[in-house]
């Protein structure tokens, strides 16, 4: 039998962290599920859209604050395109 790394957030840090919103926490948990078990990931606004309402400026606020707090690296590639690896 092999060992098999589980997608499982339930314990994860960001939920108990004061300085991340709700909205915020939401959008880590999508690119958390997006870019389980690869070192990085490229995400458009349009994909997460369908999840959660949000404009690209709303988008790239909260990729700062998750950022800023040590959650996720990212970069802006093009106008809504963005390159995403998760710490």
């Amino acid at each position: 039998m092999h060992d098999k790394k589980e997608l499982d957030m339930s314990n994860h840090r960001i939920w108990k962290d004061k300085n991340i919103k709700p909205e915020c926490k939401r959008i880590f948990a999508y690119l958390y599920s997006k870019g389980f078990n690869v070192s990085d990931f490229y995400l458009n606004v349009g994909d997460i859209q369908q999840v959660v309402r949000i404009k690209n400026v709303g988008l790239r606020k909260n990729l700062s604050t998750l950022e800023d707090n040590k959650y996720l690296i990212f970069r802006e590639y093009d106008t809504g395109m963005y390159e995403i690896s998760i710490c």
